[in-house]
C-alpha cells in the first residue's frame, strides 16, 4: 500500500503537476507507513521521506527537500547499498542546486561509493556525472569533463539527452559555447520526447544563453521566454527568474548598438523597471546553482539604467548587490566587474572602472591558467568580451590614444598570452591522430573516379579529429602566470632604443565600424581613422582571391594576367587606405585581428625592403641570444610540391650541417621531434587551413597531415619556423575575438618568428625566393630583415609574413 500511494503520488506529479493531489498521495503512504508493524515501520517511514524529497526536487523546492532527503538516509539499514546510494545521490543534487557545492561533492562521491560496492552501475554512472557536474560548478572543466567521460565509459551504450545537457552547461562556462550549443541543439528534441520538463526548460535555457553570445539576439529572447514559461509551469521560481533577466539581456545588446534617442531612452527605462520586477522575484525564490536570479536581475537592470542615461539609479540598483560574488559561476563574477566598470565610466571615475576592468579579466586569467589545451585557453575569451568593449569604447572617449592602446592591448594579451600549456602526453590522442592522418593520406592517393570513398575516408577521419578536440579539454592546465599586457609606456621604451626614429608600431580596431589605427613610434602617440571598415574587409577578400588566381598554373594565362593587374591594383589601394596615413617609413610591427592578418603586408608597395612583423595583439619577445655556434636546421619537402624538393636542398645548402628530408623520409615524427629541437625548421609542403577546426590546419608530409592540435603541449626552443606551404599562415577568429591556426599555435609553444603564406604562393615562386631568404636569417639571425631582403627584388607579390613579437624589430 505504502508503494502504491508512493508510486501514485510520482505519476500524478510528471503528468498532471498536481502539487496538492501528489501530496495528498504522499500524506496517504505516509500514513500508511506509520501504521505499519514494528519491523517494517522505520524503512516505510524512510522510503515516504525520501519520495516526499524527490517529488519537492521535482518542482523546484530544493532547499526544502534536503529534510526529508536525511530522513531518508537516516532510516535506512547499513546493508541496503542501493538506497544509500539514491539518497545521497538526491541529497547531492539538492545542495548543489542551493549552492552547497563542498556538501553536493561530498554526497555523490558517497553515492558513487556505495553503488560501487553495490555493483549498481547505472547509479554509478548518475553520481560520476553528478560530480562532473559539481566540478563545473567549482571551475573545474578539465576534472568536470574526465568525470563525465568516465560516466559514459560506466554505460557505454546509454548516452543521454541528460548527460548531453550536464556536458552542455560544463562547456559553457568554459567558453566553449559552440560545441556547447550544438549539444543543446541535440538534447532539446530528446528531452521534449521523454517529458523531462525541469531538464527541457533547462536546456532551452541555456541554449538561449548560447545565442546571446552568439549574437543571434532574436532567437535568445524567444528561446528564453519558452523557457520561463515552461519553468513557471513546473513551479521552479528561481530558474523562472534567471529566464526573465535572460529575456532582458538578450534585447539590450540590440538596443545598445541602436542609435540613443528620446524614445530609447524611455524603453531603457521601461526595461530596468521590469529587471527590477525580476529582482524582486528572484528574491522571494533564492539562489540556484550558486546564482542568485535577484543579483542577476539587477546587475542588468543596472546597464538599462545607463542606456537610458540615468546614473543613479543604476548606482543605487549595484549598491544593493554583496560586495562578493565568490560563490557564483565565472560568467556571473564578470558580469558583475562588467556592471561596475561601466558604471564608473559613465560617471567619470575612470580609476574605479580600471579596477573593476582589471578584477574582472584577472578572473578569467586565472581560469585560463586551469586549461589545457590552446582551444580551451582561447575559448575562455568568449566570457571577457563585453567586459573589453567597455574598456574599450571608454578609453576611445577619452580623446587619449595611449589610454586606447593599453586598453586594447588589457583584453588582448589575457587569452592570446605566450603562457605555454603543456597537457600530458594522451597515447590515445596520439593514437586517433595517427588513424585519422592515415586516413586522409589514403584519401589522397585516390583518383577522381574514387570520390565516393575519399569521402568516406575523409568524413571518417573527421569523426576523429573531432574526438581528438574533446579529449583535449579534458587536460587540466599548467600554464603559469598569464603575461601582463604591454603599455603603450613600454612600447615607447622598446622603440626608443632603437637607431632609426621611424619605427612604428600600428594597432588596428574597429569602432562604430569605423577602422581605426593607434599609432606608437618613440615620439608618442596618435590615433588615425583609416576609413569604413566593410571596404578594406571587401579590398582584403578580393586579394585574396586575385593570389588564388594569380599563382594556379591551370587558368588561362589572360585570366591570370588579368588576376596579376588585379592583384597590384588591390595591393596599392590597400596600401593608400592602410599605410599612407601612419607614414610609416622603418620598420612596421603590425597588431591587429581578422581580417587585417591576412593582408601580406611585406607585400604592399611601401614596405619593400622594409622589416614588417605582424601579430594578433603585443607579444612580448622572449629571451633570446643569438647563437654562436653552429644552428641546427631541418628543411623538409612534403608530397606533391612540384619543386619542394629542390627548395628544402637549396635551403639546407645555406646551412652547414643541415638536416634535409625529401620524398618517404620527410615523415610527421621527424618533423615534430625537429620542431622541438632545431633552431630553425623549413617545411617546403602542402598545407591547408581548417576555417571550421582550426586546430586541424595541416601541413602535408609522406605519412599524412602533421596537424597543429598534435603540437599542442610541444614546447618550441625558441625557434625560427618557415612554412613555405600555400595558406597555411592563415586563422579563424573565435568568440572573443582570439586568433587560432597552425601559426598562433608555433607562436604560443614558444617559437621566435613564424614565416608563413597568408594566401595562395606558386611552388616556384617559392622555390625561388627561400633560400635568398635563409641566405639573409643564416648572416643575421633576423627573420624580418631576411623576408624583406629575400622580397627586395621579386618583380610578383609574394604573400609571406613574418608573425612575431615587438621585440622581434628592437635592437636591430
Amino acid at each position: 500500500m505504502v508503494r502504491s500511494h508512493l508510486g501514485l503520488a510520482l505519476a500524478t506529479y510528471e503528468f498532471s503537476m498536481d502539487i496538492d493531489a501528489t501530496t495528498t498521495a504522499l500524506d496517504l503512504a505516509e500514513a500508511e507507513a506509520e501504521a505499519a508493524p514494528k519491523s517494517l515501520r522505520r524503512g516505510l517511514v524512510g522510503l515516504v521521506s525520501g519520495q516526499r524529497g524527490v517529488i519537492l526536487l521535482r518542482s523546484g523546492q530544493f532547499a526544502a527537500s534536503l529534510a526529508p532527503i536525511s530522513a531518508s538516509l537516516a532510516a535506512h539499514d547499513p546493508d541496503d547499498l542501493r538506497s544509500r546510494a539514491i539518497d545521497h545521490l538526491n541529497r547531492g543534487f539538492a545542495l548543489m542546486q542551493v549552492g552547497r557545492i563542498a556538501e553536493a561533492l561530498k554526497d555523490h562521491e558517497s553515492a558513487h561509493r556505495y553503488a560501487e560496492e553495490d555493483g549498481n552501475t547505472r547509479t554509478q554512472s548518475f553520481a560520476l556525472h553528478n560530480i562532473g557536474y559539481v566540478r563545473h560548478l567549482m571551475g573545474d572543466l578539465p576534472g568536470a569533463l574526465m568525470a563525465m567521460e568516465k560516466a559514459l565509459a560506466v554505460l557505454p551504450d546509454e548516452s543521454t539527452a541528460i548527460d548531453m545537457l550536464g556536458r552542455a552547461e560544463a562547456l559553457f562556462e568554459g567558453g566553449l559555447v559552440v560545441a556547447a550549443e550544438e549539444l543543446l541543439t541535440e538534447a532539446i528534441p530528446e528531452l521534449k520526447a521523454s517529458r523531462l520538463r525541469p531538464e527541457l526548460a533547462e536546456a532551452e535555457y541555456y541554449r538561449a544563453r548560447c545565442l546571446l553570445i552568439l549574437e543571434r539576439f532574436g532567437d535568445a529572447a524567444t528561446l528564453a521566454a519558452r523557457a520561463r514559461r515552461h519553468f513557471e509551469h513546473i513551479g521552479h521560481d528561481a530558474r523562472a527568474a534567471l529566464a526573465r533577466v535572460l529575456e532582458l539581456e538578450a534585447a539590450f545588446e540590440p538596443a545598445r548598438r541602436s542609435h540613443a534617442g528620446p524614445r530609447a531612452r524611455a524603453s531603457a527605462r521601461r526595461r530596468a523597471a521590469k529587471a527590477l520586477d525580476a529582482a524582486r522575484a528572484g528574491d522571494l525564490a533564492g539562489p540556484v546553482l550558486g546564482q542568485h536570479p535577484g543579483h542577476a536581475a539587477r546587475l542588468v537592470a543596472a546597464q538599462w539604467f545607463l542606456r537610458a542615461e540615468d546614473p543613479d539609479s543604476a548606482r543605487a540598483t549595484l549598491a544593493e548587490l554583496p560586495r562578493g560574488f565568490t560563490t557564483s559561476p565565472l560568467t556571473m563574477r564578470v558580469h558583475h566587474y562588467t556592471a561596475r566598470a561601466e558604471l564608473a565610466f559613465a560617471t567619470g571615475d575612470r580609476a574605479r572602472g580600471l579596477r573593476a576592468v582589471r578584477a574582472g579579466l584577472g578572473l578569467l586569467a586565472d581560469h585560463r591558467s586551469r586549461l589545457g589545451s590552446v582551444e580551451s585557453v582561447t575559448a575562455a575569451a568568449a566570457h571577457g568580451v563585453d567586459l573589453t568593449r567597455v574598456d574599450v569604447e571608454a578609453a576611445a572617449r577619452t580623446g587619449r590614444p595611449s589610454a586606447l592602446f593599453d586598453a586594447l592591448e588589457r583584453g588582448r594579451s589575457t587569452f592570446a598570452g605566450t603562457g605555454r600549456v603543456t597537457p600530458p602526453d594522451d597515447p590515445e590522442i596520439a593514437a586517433l591522430l595517427t588513424e585519422a592522418r592515415g586516413l586522409l593520406a589514403k584519401a589522397r592517393e585516390l583518383g577522381m573516379a574514387e570520390s565516393k570513398e575519399r569521402e568516406r575516408l575523409t568524413r571518417r577521419a573527421s569523426r576523429i579529429q573531432e574526438e581528438v578536440r574533446e579529449r583535449s579539454w579534458r587536460h587540466a592546465g599548467n600554464a603559469g602566470a598569464v603575461q601582463h599586457p604591454v603599455t603603450v609606456s613600454e612600447v615607447r621604451q622598446i622603440l626608443a632604443g632603437r637607431e632609426k626614429e621611424t619605427d612604428v608600431v600600428a594597432s588596428f580596431l574597429v569602432i562604430d565600424d569605423v577602422l581605426r589605427c593607434v599609432r606608437v613610434d618613440a615620439a608618442g602617440v596618435t590615433t588615425v581613422d583609416i576609413g569604413p571598415a566593410d571596404d578594406v574587409i571587401e579590398r582584403v577578400r578580393r586579394l585574396s582571391a586575385d593570389f588564388a588566381m594569380a599563382a594556379n598554373d591551370l587558368i588561362p594565362a589572360p585570366l591570370r594576367a588579368a588576376a596579376t593587374a588585379s592583384l597590384a591594383r588591390n595591393l596599392k589601394a590597400l596600401d593608400t587606405v592602410l599605410l599612407a596615413p601612419l607614414h610609416a617609413d622603418g620598420d612596421l610591427y603590425v597588431v591587429a585581428r581578422e581580417p587585417l592578418l591576412s593582408v601580406p603586408w611585406a607585400a604592399l608597395p611601401s614596405r619593400g625592403g622594409l622589416r614588417t612583423s605582424v601579430n594578433s595583439y603585443v607579444a612580448r619577445g622572449r629571451t633570446h641570444a643569438r647563437p654562436t655556434g653552429e644552428r641546427k636546421l631541418l628543411a623538409a619537402a612534403g608530397p606533391g610540391v612540384r619543386h619542394g624538393a629542390t627548395e628544402a636542398r637549396a635551403v639546407g645548402e645555406q646551412w652547414p650541417g643541415a638536416t634535409v628530408l625529401t620524398g618517404k623520409d620527410a615523415v610527421t615524427e621527424q618533423v615534430r621531434t625537429a620542431l622541438a629541437t632545431h633552431d630553425v625548421v623549413h617545411l617546403a609542403t602542402h598545407g591547408q587551413h581548417d576555417a571550421d577546426n582550426p586546430l586541424f590546419a595541416s601541413i602535408d608530409l609522406a605519412d599524412g597531415p602533421l596537424f597543429a592540435h598534435e603540437l599542442d603541449g610541444t614546447p618550441l626552443p625558441g625557434s625560427v619556423v618557415i612554412l613555405s606551404s600555400c595558406e597555411v599562415g592563415g586563422s579563424t577568429q573565435v568568440l572573443g575575438g582570439e586568433l587560432l591556426g597552425l601559426t598562433s599555435v608555433l607562436l604560443r609553444l614558444g617559437a621566435r618568428a613564424v614565416i608563413a603564406s597568408v594566401a595562395k604562393l606558386s611552388d616556384e615562386l617559392a622555390a625561388r625566393v627561400m633560400p635568398r631568404l635563409h641566405a639573409h636569417l643564416r648572416e643575421t639571425d633576423d627573420p624580418e630583415a631576411a623576408l624583406a631582403a629575400a622580397l627586395r627584388d621579386v618583380a610578383e607579390p609574394v604573400p609571406l609574413v613574418c608573425f612575431s613579437s615587438v621585440e622581434g624589430l628592437a635592437n636591430r
